[in-house]
């Protein structure tokens, strides 16, 4: 998963949490409060009937009772209302055809504190009673007692509570789209300048130093920016100064290494004098050796060539079976000697491609030179090559050798590196690292590609591919 999709997640999670959380909170609250209002407005009618009571007692003013009693009444929610006696009979109630008769049994009265009692009635409907008594000069002169509905309470919370959550989703989803769509932005801004500097890294990485990280920003990300930049144009200066010391000990080396061959050539043809057998032998080791250093300084120069970009590519139309079979036939005495089998899969039509025959030649003879150093005896090694869709002839070189782990295979074509643990295997010859990186270089500079598929234990197949039109 990209860090751009994790951080549009997390964000995106976080802002839902966040949403959802405050939404939950807001709707419980206004429930509470809600519910504590009715328990509220519940009481001041109490009160406010328990005060006209007092007046209308003192005054005897029933009908001001009376109309006060039947404006409660009409307030939504209220079954009934009435005054009654200490003993509980009715003196004034919103259904005067119950005056004068004794309240019913389930309540029980209780003529000094505010009581709450409930009950259910005839239709089976839950009623919550509050009374409290009426006091005049410190004594109960009566019983107030209000009837709640407690459907109807039920239904006007739920009324009201729907609206609520209306507008709490409204508000939610107002904050959610904001929240997400902020989310997205602020990982796009965190997560751009990050995959700027990844691909800088990794474009460092592959040796091209020359890449400058451009990122704006002032924070964090901006300074590491910027030290990426400094450390690839430090790397770039030692590069620099590396080419130009393996360029100037290359050149430095080959004019006395040309020398001692000119002069084993004169020994070995007597016009120095003749050589016993032991003088022979040495100057066998000594020329050999000589070969060897002369090839590696001519590795550490296509290297450098192809670093600056100067290695000359020649390109003409040959035949690619020509060089294929010659490149064979001078390793075939060598895959012999270590007893391997060498051979070829070949089309009968002999493809004509546009590339450098040299080039390719040097291509094809490290390939197969390695394929012979990895490949045990008894093994088997394969050449083929075949048109691929017009444009492209694909090389490859199977091996039944060591193999290479999945984790190294990215990394064989740079310069310097092998196959960490299958080094010591090799009998002869130690390798430098370069061959590889060189192969790659030549193979790109004529417009093909190289890869590799391997697997431990089982041997490796390089592919290349080779253009077949200018």
């Amino acid at each position: 998963m990209k860090l751009r999709t994790k951080f549009s997640f997390l964000t995106c999670t976080l802002t839902i949490i966040v949403v959802l959380g405050v939404s939950i909170f807001l709707y419980i609250a206004e429930k509470q409060l809600l519910i504590k209002e009715l328990k509220e407005n519940q009481s001041n009618i109490i009160r406010g009937l328990s005060e006209v009571s007092k007046e209308s007692l003192i005054t005897s003013n029933e009908i001001l009772l009376i109309n006060y009693i039947n404006k409660i009444k009409q307030t939504r929610g209220i079954e009934y209302a009435m005054l009654t006696t200490t003993n509980g009979k009715i003196k004034a109630h919103t259904n005067i055809n119950l005056l004068g008769s004794k309240i019913m049994k389930s309540l029980k009265i209780k003529a000094s504190v505010l009581e709450e009692q409930t009950y259910f009635n005839d239709k089976n409907e839950e009623i919550s009673v509050m009374s409290t008594p009426v006091i005049i000069d410190g004594k109960s002169r009566g019983i107030i007692w209000v009837g709640f509905s407690q459907n109807i309470l039920n239904k006007i919370v739920d009324e009201t509570l729907r609206k609520t959550r209306k507008r709490i989703l409204a508000v939610a989803s107002t904050g959610l789209i904001i929240g997400i769509f902020g989310a997205i932005i602020l990982s796009s801004m965190m997560t751009k300048p990050i995959k700027k500097m990844a691909l800088g890294a990794k474009s460092i990485g592959q040796g091209k130093l020359d890449t400058v990280i451009q990122v704006k920003s002032r924070d964090e990300l901006g300074n590491l920016a910027k030290d990426l930049n400094k450390m690839a144009k430090k790397l770039a200066e030692l590069d620099q100064m590396k080419q130009d010391f393996v360029s100037s000990i290359t050149h430095e080396f080959r004019s006395p290494l040309n020398a001692m061959g000119i002069h084993f050539d004169l020994l070995f043809k007597g016009h120095l004098g003749e050589l016993n057998e032991k003088q022979k032998e040495s100057l066998i080791i000594l020329k050999n050796n000589s070969s060897r250093l002369r090839m590696f300084i001519d590795d550490l120069l296509d290297v450098a060539k192809l670093e600056i970009g100067k290695m000359v590519i020649n390109s003409n139309f040959f035949n690619l079976t020509s060089v294929i079979k010659e490149t064979f036939d001078f390793y075939k005495v060598q895959a012999d000697q270590k007893e391997i089998k060498l051979q070829t899969e070949l089309s009968n039509s002999s493809p004509e491609v546009y590339a450098d025959q040299d080039r390719t030649r040097q291509v094809l003879t490290n390939l197969l030179n390695n394929a012979i150093k990895f490949t045990p005896e008894n093994g088997i090694i394969t050449i083929n090559a075949k048109v691929k869709d017009k444009s492209f002839v694909e090389v490859s070189i199977k091996d039944t050798g060591m193999g290479i782990p999945k984790d190294q295979q990215m990394s064989i074509f740079d310069k310097f590196e092998q196959v960490k643990g299958i080094r010591k295997k090799v009998v002869g010859q130690k390798g430098t690292g370069l061959g590889l990186a060189i192969v790659k270089g030549i193979v790109e500079g004529q417009g093909g590609k190289i890869w590799v598929e391997s697997e431990s234990g089982k041997g490796s197949t390089f592919y290349f591919t080779i253009p077949t039109r200018g």
